[in-house]
């Protein structure tokens, strides 16, 4: 991707977060972008790690959620960490024996939210853990690779969007972070620089381009 659209792009992410921190709220469609960016199979394979990487911090200081039992808790907590593990060395090397094991996880990850309630319209997903399904979605953008832009989105919206009373679902401005969070990915993977860093070298370079004119 031509470096001038991957860098309107992460502006464009990054403008979003801006906004959110001062009290705009956005259809989540506005991620809809991230799937040209995780057209790239590679690329979106990190972007997959990444925000499991992330999650799995969190998790650390996260307290147990009043729905969930101990057990179900502590075994969410050793399945992410594990998924997460895993992911990494497949990134780094994959092989076959590599793939099926996150197969496996894949599966026993997706038996945590593995409730479904009937409803007029079809069976309705009991999501018991969001955490859990972030992280079925990052293995399933890693293993699905010719459907990477839209496992990524997935995955993006699963880690960014919010709901509150006043403004509803999608990115509030308890989305601020997140947002910053994928720009910050993406802005590190092409350009190699921290998101802060990358948008002050393009203010700078606005700013001389305005002087030359």
């Amino acid at each position: 991707m031509a470096s001038s659209a991957v860098s309107k792009r992460i502006s464009t992410l990054a403008q979003i977060a801006q906004e959110l921190r001062q009290g705009k709220d956005f259809n989540i469609t506005r991620l809809t972008s991230l799937k040209s960016l995780c057209a790239d199979p590679q690329a979106a394979g990190q972007f997959c790690l990444y925000l499991a990487r992330l999650t799995q911090q969190k998790l650390q200081d996260k307290e147990k959620p009043d729905h969930l039992e101990e057990e179900i808790w502590l075994h969410c907590k050793h399945l992410i960490n594990e998924a997460t593990l895993e992911m990494e060395t497949y990134l780094a090397e994959p092989t076959k024996e590599g793939e099926k094991l996150l197969q496996n996880l894949l599966s026993r990850v997706r038996e945590v939210n593995n409730q479904y309630k009937n409803q007029n319209w079809g069976p309705v997903r009991i999501i018991q853990s969001t955490d859990a399904l972030l992280i079925e979605k990052a293995l399933c953008g890693i293993l699905r690779p010719s459907e990477s832009s839209d496992w990524g989105y997935q995955l993006a919206r699963e880690y960014a969007e919010k709901y509150n009373p006043r403004y509803g679902n999608g990115l509030i401005p308890e989305s601020a972070p997140m947002v910053e969070d994928i720009a910050n990915f993406w802005s590190q993977y092409y350009f190699r620089e921290p998101l802060d860093e990358w948008l002050n070298r393009q203010k700078s370079h606005s700013k001389a381009s305005r002087k030359k004119s």
